[in-house]
């Protein structure tokens, strides 16, 4: 997926798609507004015939728009306006990432970044929109032998800023949604593996890939020998009802400065848990590989 930042004026775009909201109850959001004003006021027709009431998880796609040089508008409903907080704002997100994949535009202008969300600033909702995207595109079919490919796919989101001096901090915002979205991605493709995939020693593969790939990043893998060597019987203890052998990953992130504190993040990972097993329904069995997630 590419992620573009741009300025412009939501009248003047040729895109296949043009995203815009509408708060409940039938008001147009400011870039919607001036979309309307230059179309001769064909949204506020549609609103109040009822076509749309603005509340959350509403939208309507539409075509041949007059005067509107984009192929399809779509409206996302976005609720009362003094309402949008954190929570409502990702759930926009996630709506308008859903219901873009349902239609055949390959790519669209997204103008929900002027919606106002209570101390969160523009940077914030464009990481927003990339997570939710990317989101929406996860599938893991990494074991399947026929994969189902999307009938065309979406390929290009275009966000908007106001002006030319918030391109540069907009790019940067893409960035850090687009990596923090890659790392999830990998989270979720390890614990969808099955438990004779993922190890404990394929785990601490993936690690030593990461550092591989990134010099700001540095691993230690403990075998048993050496857990044993530091006393950590209780987490030997454990694997011991297994024919894997334990690892213990350290991964170290240095990016700070020397006088910085450290931040420690201690994570569960059991790559498979038969704890308690009598005790557990059989239909939930599989989901004991998420026990590996704390990691």
């Amino acid at each position: 997926m590419e992620f573009v930042v741009k300025s412009g004026n939501p009248e003047k775009q040729r895109t296949a798609c043009l995203v815009l909201g509408v708060y409940e109850s039938r008001r147009l959001t400011p870039a919607a507004e001036q979309f309307d004003v230059a179309c001769g006021g064909y949204l506020g027709n549609l609103l109040r015939r009822g076509d749309l009431e603005g509340k959350p998880g509403q939208s309507l796609l539409l075509f041949n728009v007059p005067d509107a040089p984009c192929e399809r508008v779509l409206l996302i409903g976005c609720g009362r306006e003094r309402e949008i907080d954190d929570r409502r704002f990702r759930k926009i997100a996630a709506h308008l990432a859903a219901t873009l994949n349902e239609t055949s535009a390959t790519e669209a202008s997204v103008y929900l970044t002027d919606l106002p969300v209570k101390g969160r600033d523009l940077d914030w909702k464009i990481r927003q929109i990339v997570e939710a995207v990317e989101e929406s595109r996860y599938r893991f079919d990494q074991l399947k032998s026929k994969k189902d490919a999307p009938r065309r796919p979406l390929r290009k989101i275009i966000l908007s800023v106001p002006g030319r001096r918030e391109l540069s901090s907009g790019e940067r915002a893409v960035r850090e949604g687009a990596a923090i979205a890659a790392g999830v991605a990998l989270v979720k493709d390890l614990g969808n593996l099955p438990p004779n995939i993922c190890t404990p020693a394929y785990l601490a593969e993936q690690a030593q890939a990461l550092a591989r790939e990134f010099p700001s990043l540095r691993v230690e893998v403990l075998e048993e020998a050496d857990m044993e060597k530091l006393g950590m019987g209780a987490l030997l203890a454990v694997t011991r009802g297994s024919v894997q052998p334990a690892k213990l990953i350290r991964l170290d992130y240095r990016q700070g400065s020397a006088t910085q504190k450290p931040y420690v993040l201690v994570g569960k990972g059991v790559t498979f848990d038969t704890g308690g097993i009598s005790l557990k329904p059989g239909e939930g069995m599989d989901e004991m590989k998420y026990d590996m997630c704390g990691a």
